[in-house]
């Protein structure tokens, strides 16, 4: 039911699985046909517009199906584990 996102340099942001399907999120890998620069996330970047931008995690090396929920970085130094903007779920407790 969950997803952990893992980058390198050891990130990981955590998700529903359903927030990663039906095109509303991507990977982008490259751009105006070009590689995805580092300083832009490449190799590869996780883009899930409708979630805080910390959810869009750069450098992303691997997604890890999860059975249970668990933070990732971010969501274990207070924000949200969700993130919709829409509800301004930025901090936990939101």
């Amino acid at each position: 039911e969950y997803a952990m996102v893992r980058s390198y340099g050891d990130y990981t942001t955590n998700m529903p699985v359903e927030d990663l399907l039906d095109g509303k999120a991507w990977i982008a890998y490259r751009y105006d046909d070009e590689e995805l620069p580092a300083e832009h996330g490449g190799p590869a970047r996780l883009l899930v517009p409708h979630l805080y931008f910390w959810k869009s995690a750069k450098w992303v090396r691997g997604i890890q199906l999860l059975d249970e929920e668990e933070r990732g970085f971010w969501e274990t130094v207070g924000y949200h584990d969700y993130g919709d903007p829409w509800r301004e779920q930025r901090y936990q407790g939101d």
